[in-house]
């Protein structure tokens, strides 16, 4: 883990209380959408094309137990060629 990840991680502890509802906001090609969708097979997805159909925007929530959980989402995530979490 970087120094700024761990930064980021400690942010979320100390501004999170345990467990609650987090939002994860993504883009990735729309072609690798299958991908995200089996690492996280339980996940409530809210998707959006763009006007090309190109590219994807995906709204993800879950309730989370700690900024390392939240951490290890955007790790598993990172696997994706192509996504940008924002």
């Amino acid at each position: 883990m970087t120094e700024k990840q761990h930064a980021f991680q400690q942010m979320l502890d100390e501004h999170h209380e345990w467990p609650c509802p987090y939002v994860f906001k993504f883009i990735m090609p729309t072609e690798n959408l299958p991908l995200f969708v089996d690492l996280f097979p339980d996940a409530r997805l809210q998707t959006r094309e763009s006007k090309t159909g190109k590219y994807t925007s995906v709204t993800m929530e879950s309730t989370m137990c700690s900024g390392k959980s939240v951490m290890d989402v955007y790790h598993k995530a990172s696997e994706i060629p192509g996504l940008m979490a924002l």
